[in-house]
């Protein structure tokens, strides 16, 4: 037989033999558990024959090993006490009779327990790199001077700091291309009606946006405007003083 069918033979005759599948988590992490390297390889040879033979002899484990009888039966010993490995008793249908198995339940629980708290730790430690990451974005993002004015303009005008909802439609009002001017302006004309609310300083520059008032000047030339076709519209009597500064805006968005 050559060298080349020597090998393929072999080769073939090594993956027929059979897998162990021991999980990786416990093959990386069996030290943290307590176990030494020969506790560990006492129980990965338990597990290699857990389906032909699930109670393996001391004399069968240690043939494959270079431990000793005594040291296997000392290692398995520490196992049982420690709860990773039981020594349980199961019907043996083939057989007719009762006969011992190993489990490793305890292992795995023992396993489970770990991870769990590798698991919260790592949550933990996200959660606090988020928070890091957005306490660093807020402070290195500069906040402009239109908008920390107005900040300070709406807080005096109402009496409160202003939420995060109150900041955003700031925000978006200066990204809309809306003055500071025009904003404070809009202010001012809802405190006057006895109106603080956002939705009504937002109908009014809206307003002003669909007329295409863009300036302070534009807006006073407009309520002249308009104050001027109201006249117009009503006759005044005699001796009566004409009755002056209403806010066309409150019967739109009272």
């Amino acid at each position: 037989m050559n060298k080349v069918s020597v090998y393929g033979s072999f080769t073939q005759a090594l993956f027929f033999s059979g897998v162990v599948a021991i999980p990786k988590y416990l093959l990386t992490h069996y030290t943290e558990i307590g176990l030494n390297d020969r506790e560990m390889m006492v129980l990965i040879q338990i597990i290699c024959d857990a389906e032909t033979n699930p109670f393996p002899s001391v004399a069968t484990l240690a043939g494959r090993m270079t431990a000793s009888s005594s040291d296997i039966e000392e290692v398995v010993g520490r196992l049982v006490e420690r709860k990773l490995l039981a020594i349980e008793r199961y019907w043996n249908p083939i057989e007719q009779k009762w006969g011992n198995s190993y489990s490793i339940v305890g292992l795995i629980d023992e396993l489970a327990e770990l991870w769990a708290i590798e698991r919260s730790q790592q949550l933990e430690e996200e959660r606090t790199l988020r928070q890091s990451q957005s306490s660093s974005q807020q402070t290195s993002t500069p906040i402009s001077p239109p908008m920390e004015n107005l900040v300070r303009v709406f807080e005096q005008e109402l009496g409160r700091p202003l939420t995060r909802l109150d900041c955003e439609n700031l925000d978006r009002w200066l990204s809309s291309n809306f003055s500071e001017d025009l904003i404070t302006e809009a202010l001012r004309r809802g405190v006057s009606a006895g109106i603080r609310n956002f939705r009504y300083l937002d109908s009014i520059l809206r307003e002003w946006e669909k007329k295409g008032l863009r300036t302070r000047a534009e807006i006073e030339a407009e309520d002249a405007h308009f104050q001027s076709r109201q006249e117009k519209k009503v006759t005044k009597p005699k001796n009566q003083v004409p009755k002056t500064g209403s806010n066309k805006y409150e019967k739109f968005y009272l």
